[in-house]
């Protein structure tokens, strides 16, 4: 699923079904608020705003008794009517009932139509009701306003017919507030008891229905909560103690366990697991190497006591070498001289001939700097770096080196049979020992050759990298088994016949390639496979300062 794909989105998920709920929650608790302020507010209207039919009829039935006041004390000869102030004040005690049942019916109206609107449209009946009889009440009312005058000319009445008059102001007015009264019966009935216990049940359902809501939602909540603290258990808590664990095992020494899956999905967990697996790896592959190391280190400890015996060996050679590779020098030297005065300088045999002698008193020279190097072969640093802290080199064409060897190798009559592929025309100028790498290259494809039989092939290939050259030394000969590889620059040691190979040729050649800061890494498919030395060396030689 899109939003279960990753923690975060699991993370986001989580976060917004809480707050959704959380958000609901708050507003149904702020909508039952606002429901029961609502309620309290009708059930306010209801008690002290609410129409209020008997209190307008008693207000209605106020108007009659200040005339049957007056006519009660006339009767018993309490007042007299002829008096300005007794008359004045029945007239002000009764217009104040007639404003104050106006005010009332005023009221009453209003509030039925308040009630009646609240209702709906369904009530439009009773609106019809109400209007029409409110309407005969307040022309009633209006017209008992009249009454007032009447009240005033009882003071130029004469004496004895203030009491008639008096009688037939009560009936008059009475029979008004009898139609008054009439039509008041007509109107709907408010009744509070029943209206406001209408109300309260109604209310009383509504917040038993919100109750039950909320407990539905509160029991929602509660077990989307149970299932946020599982699943959080389940898709972090749970992967983060198994990689835990897989890290203790490993800082315990366990290098090679690896993690398993810890999620079904391809989350942070999933590339934490891979990234993790892939350290564990490159752990193991750091404590291999450095085995492999510690190995090695071991077998040039054994090769540089071997080492040491090559050094006496190699004091007595040179001296006996050296002596007679000079007089082959100087003999080359007279002989060129010679066939240069006597014969014909544009004849191709003379042109071969010199520089075959040329050749001679070449490799004769190399063959003197060889000899002087095998005094220093046991020796950590060779005599010129005891002198000058570093080997003595300078750019040269690579190309050119390789063509001079397989030059000098390709007329060699035990090798006609054999091919010597290189097809690199490019200069290719790096910081090297011109002789010594010269000396490399002899020695590998001279064993490429020997360990290749008639109609075999050596090829050479060179890679042109930023910093560094590869070379590829490759034959189809007989190949090499792991022991061979692993024992193949050990002083003296040798694949070959007896009496064909002193073993110091490779050992010779490994020491030189380390000189130069480079690597060799002979490799093989396996017995009758043929072979690969493949040589890496930086195109600039670093730079050694003295301490």
């Amino acid at each position: 699923m899109f939003f279960l794909r990753s923690i975060r989105r699991r993370l986001v998920t989580g976060f917004l079904v809480a707050l959704g709920f959380m958000c609901i929650m708050t507003i149904a608790a702020l909508w039952a608020l606002q429901q029961h302020q609502i309620a309290l507010s009708e059930i306010e209207f209801l008690a002290h705003k609410s129409p209020d039919k008997a209190q307008l009829l008693e207000k209605v039935n106020m108007i009659l008794h200040p005339l049957l006041d007056a006519a009660k004390a006339v009767k018993e000869r309490r007042t007299d009517l002829s008096r300005e102030e007794i008359i004045f004040g029945l007239q002000n005690r009764y217009i104040k009932n007639v404003r104050a049942a106006q005010a009332e019916a005023k009221e009453f109206w209003e509030r039925s139509e308040k009630i009646n609107n609240d209702r709906g449209p369904g009530f439009s009946p009773q609106t019809k009701i109400l209007q029409g009889n409110m309407e005969a009440v307040t022309r009633h009312l209006m017209a008992l306003e009249v009454f007032e005058k009447e009240i005033s000319s009882f003071a130029t009445t004469a004496i004895d017919h203030r009491e008639r008059q008096l009688h037939v102001t009560n009936y008059n007015v009475h029979a008004v507030l009898a139609e008054i009264t009439f039509h008041l019966q007509r109107l709907p009935a408010y009744e509070k008891e029943n209206y406001v216990l209408a109300k309260l049940r109604a209310k009383t359902a509504k917040s038993s229905l919100w109750q039950r809501r909320v407990w539905i939602l509160a029991a929602i909540s509660l077990v989307s909560y149970a299932i946020t603290i599982f699943c959080g258990f389940q898709w972090i808590s749970n992967p983060l103690r198994t990689i835990a664990h897989g890290a203790s095992r490993i800082a315990n020494g366990d290098t090679r366990f690896r993690l398993g899956s810890v999620t079904p999905w391809k989350d942070e967990f999933f590339d934490m697991v891979e990234n993790f697996n892939r350290m564990a790896d490159r752990f193991q592959e750091s404590e291999d190497d450095l085995n492999a190391k510690v190995e090695e280190r071991s077998r040039q400890l054994v090769r540089s006591e071997r080492l040491a015996n090559v050094g006496i060996l190699a004091a007595g050679l040179a001296h006996e070498v050296n002596n007679p590779l000079q007089s082959i020098t100087i003999s080359a030297e007279s002989l060129q001289m010679r066939l240069f005065e006597q014969l014909d300088p544009d004849d191709p045999d003379t042109a071969v001939a010199m520089d075959r002698l040329a050749m001679i008193q070449r490799e004769s020279k190399r063959c003197g700097e060889i000899t002087k190097r095998l005094l220093n072969f046991s020796r950590s640093d060779s005599a010129d770096e005891s002198t000058s802290g570093q080997l003595p080199t300078a750019p040269d064409d690579l190309t050119r080196i390789i063509g001079e060897v397989i030059a000098m190798v390709r007329p060699m009559h035990q090798y006609l049979d054999r091919e010597i592929m290189f097809t690199r025309s490019d200069a290719l100028f790096i910081e090297v020992n011109s002789s010594q790498i010269k000396q490399v290259m002899l020695n590998l494809i001279v064993n490429g050759l020997q360990a290749t039989d008639s109609g075999g092939k050596v090829e050479i290939r060179i890679k042109d990298q930023t910093d560094w050259v590869v070379i590829d030394i490759l034959d189809n000969g007989h190949g090499m088994t792991t022991r061979n590889i692993e024992q193949l620059f050990e002083p003296f040691y040798s694949t070959k016949e007896t009496g064909q190979g002193t073993g110091l040729g490779l050992s010779i050649t490994h020491r030189i390639i380390e000189d130069h800061h480079g690597t060799i890494d002979p490799s093989s498919p396996g017995p009758g496979l043929g072979s690969m030395f493949s040589i890496r060396l930086p195109r600039r030689q670093p730079i050694h300062r003295a301490a």
